[in-house]
């Protein structure tokens, strides 16, 4: 992988049929965007690509303006796109088969889920070269959409709107049959979390304790050494049969608000098969501030009950539920400690602001829900 990232470097391969996996978004070529956006309508061809910048983390996302001849302009070809492209070592490395999951949700479960979530024209990836590129609506420009940030206000009918989604999400693939045939490859969490121990993920989570201290309450920081081994109690709880589809990654960044005020859910490079009160406990004490989940999060929790009981039968007590919710916030802290301080094998994946706000969060939830007493 390193030495194909370097050969791309050098030569700056130019993508130009739908074979092509572009390196990155200035590889993307008018001849590759006629290919893979006017395929289905003839006589139309894209006859420029402007990049029109972006950000990065796991991947380089960038925003690009797409122009048509006339033919493909009367089929009202989508102008405004998004990519995510993998073009270093490390967002290759730090995306690796998540890439091709992406593509598959977007190819084989997202018509199935009635939710917010952008439109996907276009998914492939290269497993020899470690290239991806990932192309969608630019939703800030087809639906008016803001992306949440670190400090984000939540209003109450938002929460209930996230709720709902991850709900939906859930009581879809509950118990699904279908995770041993067409879903197979759909990654356990379990697999999932084993994947970040290989590279160190405990030791990055125990540095990140350290380097957050001062957005920590006293009673979680004293307690600390406690954490890695009740993280692996909550482990537990995703090896048994009552498993659902989970997009694992719920926190405040990956919301959008579209201009119609809909709650909207990107960044399914995480997918994966585990249990639900794992996604419900890392939306609830990152989503809300501090304050509102305090307030809101026993009516949020009756509320996804709720609807997973008409959704799909779910038959679980208020008591027994929260408990798991509680337990459950510890495991998702370990998504946002080695992201404080990650990896050598991955790139810098948030501002430091939002991991620190993150930490904050999650950890207050602890203390106030007595999560590391909830296993006893």
């Amino acid at each position: 992988m390193a030495v194909h990232t370097i050969w791309d470097h050098i030569t700056r391969p130019i993508a130009r049929t739908i074979e092509d996996v572009p390196w990155c978004a200035e590889a993307i070529s008018a001849d590759w965007m006629t290919a893979v956006m006017c395929r289905d309508s003839k006589g139309a061809q894209a006859v420029s690509v402007e990049v029109c910048g972006g950000d990065q983390g796991s991947s380089v996302r960038r925003r690009l303006k797409v122009a048509y001849n006339d033919e493909g302009r009367k089929a009202h070809l989508q102008e405004n796109l998004f990519c995510k492209t993998t073009p270093t070592v490390l967002t290759r490395l730090a995306t690796g088969l998540s890439a091709a999951a992406e593509g598959r949700f977007y190819r084989e479960i997202r018509a199935e889920l009635n939710i917010e979530a952008p439109r996907c024209y276009h998914s492939t990836w290269d497993r020899n070269s470690g290239r991806s590129v990932h192309l969608f609506e630019d939703i800030i420009a087809t639906k008016a959409a803001r992306f949440c940030k670190w400090n984000t206000n939540i209003s109450g009918a938002q929460a209930e709107q996230i709720i709902d989604t991850v709900a939906t999400i859930h009581g879809q693939f509950y118990e699904s049959s279908r995770f041993g045939s067409d879903l197979k490859w759909v990654v356990s969490y379990i697999n999932f979390f084993a994947a970040g121990e290989r590279v160190g993920l405990r030791e990055c989570h125990e540095l990140a304790m350290i380097k957050a201290e001062a957005v920590i309450p006293p009673d979680i920081t004293h307690r600390r050494g406690e954490i890695w081994p009740l993280t692996m109690k909550a482990l537990d709880l995703h090896r048994g049969d009552s498993c659902t589809l989970l997009h694992s990654d719920v926190h405040l960044g990956n919301w959008y608000v579209s201009g119609e005020g809909r709650l909207g859910l990107c960044d399914w490079q995480c997918l994966g098969t585990g249990h639900w009160a794992r996604d419900v406990a890392y939306a609830l004490s990152t989503t809300i501030s501090i304050e509102d989940r305090r307030a809101w999060e026993r009516d949020l929790l009756l509320r996804y009950l709720e609807q997973m009981r008409e959704k799909c039968g779910l038959s679980i007590s208020f008591d027994e539920a929260w408990k798991l919710y509680r337990q459950q916030i510890v495991l998702a802290l370990m998504m946002w400690t080695p992201t404080l301080v990650h990896t050598r094998t991955t790139p810098d994946m948030q501002p430091q602001e939002m991991s620190l706000e993150m930490i904050k969060r999650m950890t207050a939830a602890m203390s106030d829900l007595k999560s590391l007493d909830s296993f006893s």
